[in-house]
């Protein structure tokens, strides 16, 4: 793999996310909700030690940001292929692996600089309009918090990517991208607490059971390590934690860390691993028109 290569072709892509209107769109919007949340969210009354940590709307962002990686993957590859350019690549000293990861890494940057823009406006919101402290302990747990954010909005990012391979139609891929994160981010949990309630008839958010089916999805280990609960998705399972995820200042970072370790572990592999088959799929599939 030449690494010059890939640059480049990474490069190219941030370029064409940057003049694509849609996305431009989106970014927009997405900016516009994660203020109009944080701004109503924070004239609420936190009982939390920490005003601005307990007043970060996560669960709006770990919502909305997935569509941030979907728009950026899911014509990835489909897209290329339809206008024919990858077999114009592919006539010049650029190989299959060569485009992938330059594309990979493109999106990853751009994704990046969304979820950090996205806590810079979230962070800002709260400091200009409530005049909310920020100390030093705060600042950490953000990074922290940006850095999960980013992993768990990748999975949604691979997904797209590896899904962008397979199909022959930007239109289908969108629209299987697009119910994923329907079933993730808003029907899992109330799905889920639906069947068990038939299967067993327990109405309770406590169990094995639950903790292990909830733990097939990314935005339950994303709830964990960022606010300690079992789920974030709308009408799914409540819970009342013992340690509230790395915004609880009641306790050290790294007795938060050691305490959602595996959690982290998740989001860490989970896209690493859809990386790797979208690159895999990528190598083994037929690109031509």
């Amino acid at each position: 793999m030449k690494s010059r290569n890939v640059f480049v072709i990474a490069q190219k892509e941030v370029s064409d996310h940057l003049r694509d209107s849609g996305f431009l769109v989106l970014l927009a919007t997405y900016t516009l909700i994660v203020f109009a949340s944080t701004y109503m969210y924070g004239s609420m009354k936190h009982e939390a030690s920490s005003l601005l940590l307990s007043s970060i709307n996560v669960q709006m962002i770990s919502l909305f940001g997935p569509l941030s990686g979907i728009v950026l993957g899911f014509d990835a590859v489909v897209r290329e292929r339809k206008s024919g350019s990858l077999n114009v690549l592919l006539t010049h000293p650029v190989f299959r692996d060569n485009i992938i990861a330059g594309k990979l890494l493109g999106s990853m940057l751009v994704l990046a600089a969304i979820i950090v823009f996205s806590v810079f406006v979230s962070v800002g919101t709260l400091l200009i309009f409530y005049g909310v402290g920020i100390g030093q302990t705060e600042l950490i747990r953000i990074a922290v918090f940006t850095i999960l954010t980013f992993l768990y909005v990748s999975i949604f990012l691979g997904i797209a990517v590896l899904v962008s391979t397979m199909v022959k139609d930007a239109t289908d891929s969108l629209t299987y991208n697009v119910v994923i994160w329907l079933f993730i981010g808003i029907l899992f949990g109330a799905v889920l607490k639906a069947v068990v309630v038939i299967l067993t008839g327990d109405t309770s958010n406590e169990g094995a059971l639950i903790t292990q089916l909830l733990s097939v999805s990314p935005l339950h280990h994303y709830a964990e390590a960022v606010l300690g609960k079992l789920d974030l998705s709308f009408g799914g399972f409540n819970s009342d934690p013992v340690i509230g995820g790395i915004f609880d200042t009641g306790y050290t970072l790294t007795r938060c860390l050691k305490e959602f370790w595996m959690n982290i572990v998740v989001l860490i592999v989970t896209p690493v691993v859809l990386f790797i088959a979208a690159f895999i799929t990528f190598l083994r599939r037929d690109i031509t028109l």
